[in-house]
């Protein structure tokens, strides 16, 4: 009987005390994630440096090509480039996909109309 109660003693005060061990755990932890540095955005100044010279052109003389001659294009705008003008009938996809592929794929403002 002193036997049991000598083990259900000791198990017990061993159970006590690594429960007790967990706290010192937590801040450490709390302490090491304080520490890391957290990192600095980079502000873009102008959006207009990133826009291609030619692009304008570029674009405009694939929709002559194709035949919509009627299509402006106007980088100046940020940040997505506009198009304007009128097209017949069931080809704004054509003019909207002959811009994408001029374009990269970049986003654009659409303001052509159809007739």
């Amino acid at each position: 009987m002193r036997i049991k109660l000598l083990v259900v003693l000791c198990l017990s005060t061993f159970l006590f005390l690594a429960g007790c061990r967990g706290s010192d755990n937590t801040n450490a932890n709390a302490n090491r994630t304080a520490a890391t540095a957290t990192p600095t955005p980079v502000v873009k100044t102008t959006e207009a440096a990133t826009v291609d010279p030619n692009l304008k052109g570029k674009i405009e003389s694939a929709l002559k090509a194709k035949g919509f001659s009627a299509v402006t294009v106007d980088t100046s705008t940020t940040p997505n480039m506009t198009i304007s003008g009128t097209v017949a009938k069931g080809k704004l996809d054509q003019v909207m996909a002959t811009v994408q592929e001029n374009n990269g794929g970049k986003p654009v403002n659409n303001k052509v109309t159809e007739k």
